[in-house]
């Protein structure tokens, strides 16, 4: 462990030299992996969702696309190729036609043409890693769905998506859009169609060979590292979360408006990469003191790092590639780099942990970065693993089987103590007890009908459902006895008044 920290910490700080910021890759990101870097750029639309027609200031509409489109950037572990690289200026161009796919390459290219002979262009001909195109590497690579931050493009972070995937990872990103207009919403409406678009890409990966969609996790940085939360608690898809200085810290009252947006929705181990924290008082005058999410993820192991030298607007490369130097405030460019780096090797442990099961990078997240040669005022970490496992319906039933179908009221105690969110539902508690009840084991039944009770009740029907289990074992008085109940607590049970009066005079069950 002591080489392998050495020698991260070599990839760390080896390149803090390197301050200008027209520099290529290896300067803003740690050393690449064993991975050359493909880029495929795939114009798409979600048919089952559209975009208004966007106006202009003279109330002018222009012309609507057939749905919403959904330009997606694909970087890949690649086989090594003698083509070029993308320059930085490439990534620009490609975004120009990320909602317009009928924008004209002569077009783009005019643009492109300007910014390379603009003011910035040491900025936009600098190299990248990725080289559009290239051949795939051979074998399988889990995946990374990256959500940019609000009404970002793609490729904000262009520096840590070639990163990752030169590590053996399929990382894909598209715009961030409203709901139903170009322009992103702060709002819930906002926040849940990013999720949504995270969702579209998700199964746009099954179509790719490369990927394995057994190992995903969902990455993004500011409101993307909102709406990844969002996604994860609409789909069990997920198996990890990093969060590059995400809303889901800073927004309580729109995650809180959610209400499946709970912990044991996002049970997967999270990764929150953080800027220094604001003051108290800071957060009490932006409107954003609130419930921590990350304090409500009892279910999951989470990290929580701190950045010093790292404003909220460091976290996304494209943005340090173009910073004026006057920009960083009481750090100098290298020192917020070299925090950039930190954050983007941290992603990739986090990723390489608990998407490649790599035992070296859970005991390398385990520990202090002070233990891998990054000093607390460059990043400092908490860590709280899970303190209790999400069990629901199916383990119940699981254990409940185990068990000979004994002592459901003791076995669900037993879980809600283990489980704060497990919940069972008195419906289906009935339903499956009908199943048993077929299946001629009335014991069985009677246990589950008698749960639903404990936990409703009022539940007439269960009640009802009791009395016939117990008819079916021969046990009149028990079965009166719960006919009782189920009048009792509903006076529209119809077949329980006429058992009892059945069962009372000695008739039997037709």
């Amino acid at each position: 462990m002591i080489l392998r920290s050495f020698l991260i910490l070599l990839a760390v700080a080896g390149s803090v030299q390197a301050a200008s910021p027209t520099t290529d890759s290896p300067a803003i990101i740690p050393e690449a992996g064993p991975h050359a870097v493909g880029l495929r750029i795939v114009q798409q639309y979600d048919y089952s969702r559209e975009l208004e027609p966007p106006v202009d200031a003279f109330g002018k509409a222009g012309s609507a696309a057939p749905a919403r489109p959904i330009q997606t950037l694909v970087w890949y572990p690649a086989k090594r190729t003698s083509t070029a690289p993308m320059l930085v200026a490439d990534y620009r161009q490609a975004s120009l036609s990320d909602i317009d796919f009928a924008l004209s390459g002569a077009e783009t290219e005019k643009q492109r043409a300007a910014w390379m002979a603009g003011s910035q262009k040491a900025h936009y001909g600098a190299s990248t890693l990725a080289v559009r195109g290239a051949p795939p590497a051979d074998g399988s690579f889990p995946v990374v769905i990256y959500a940019p931050s609000f009404a970002s493009t793609a490729h904000e972070n262009l520096d840590l998506c070639e990163y990752l995937a030169s590590h053996g990872y399929v990382v894909i990103a598209s715009r961030s859009l409203g709901a139903r207009s170009v322009t992103m919403t702060d709002d819930i409406d906002g926040i849940e169609a990013q999720a949504a678009d995270i969702a579209f890409l998700a199964n746009f990966a099954q179509t790719l060979p490369q990927a394995d969609i057994t190992r995903m996790a969902a990455a993004g940085y500011s409101w993307g590292g909102m709406a990844n939360v969002f996604a994860s608690a609409r789909s069990s898809r997920f198996k990890a979360l990093v969060s590059l200085d995400g809303s889901i810290r800073y927004h309580p009252k729109i995650w809180g408006a959610a209400t499946y947006v709970r912990p044991s929705r996002t049970a997967v181990p999270m990764l929150f990469l953080g800027a220094r924290t604001p003051t108290a008082e800071a957060m009490e005058r932006d409107d954003k003191l609130g419930a921590s999410y990350l304090n409500t993820m009892k279910y999951s192991d989470v990290y929580v790092t701190t950045a010093p030298p790292m404003t909220h607007s460091n976290f996304n490369s494209w943005g340090l590639r173009f910073a004026r130097e006057n920009e960083f405030g009481d750090y100098q460019r290298a020192e917020v780099l070299q925090a950039y780096r930190s954050v983007a090797l941290y992603a990739r442990e986090f990723l390489d942990a608990y998407l490649k099961n790599d035992s070296k990078a859970l005991e390398f997240l385990k520990q202090s970065p002070a233990r891998h040669g990054i000093g607390p005022r460059v990043m400092s970490m908490e860590f709280h693993p899970a303190s209790f496992v999400v069990v629901g319906e199916g383990d119940f039933l699981r254990a409940f089987s185990k068990a000979d179908y004994k002592d459901a009221q003791s076995l669900y105690t037993r879980m809600s103590s283990q489980s704060p969110d497990f919940k069972l539902s008195p419906l289906n508690l009935n339903t499956l007890g009908y199943q048993l009840l077929g299946a001629k084991n009335a014991r069985g039944a009677v246990e589950l009908f008698k749960l639903a009770t404990y936990i409703e009740p009022r539940y007439g029907n269960a009640f009802d459902s009791e009395g016939e289990a117990y008819e079916a074992l021969g046990e009149t008085a028990l079965a009166i006895a719960a006919y009782e109940k189920a009048v009792a607590v509903d006076k529209n049970q119809v077949n329980a008044i006429a058992r009892i009066k059945a069962l009372q005079t000695g008739g039997a069950k037709k």
